[in-house]
């Protein structure tokens, strides 16, 4: 997977302290941080712009 910032690799890491079993990516140039929530959050934003733009 690549940074959607940098363009950098990200990786894999467990957030403990977010919930046991929960996975984030993270970037290892410029520290970005994707958890399931933001990841959620970014969808659902990009899919209300695509259905206002193609309402227009």
């Amino acid at each position: 997977m690549t940074c959607q910032k940098c363009k950098g690799l990200m990786i894999e890491e467990r957030q403990p302290e977010l919930s046991p079993s929960t996975i984030v990516h993270r970037c290892i140039n410029c520290g970005l941080l994707l958890d399931p929530l933001i990841q959620q959050n970014r969808n659902n934003r990009m899919r209300a712009k695509e259905s206002f733009l193609h309402a227009a």
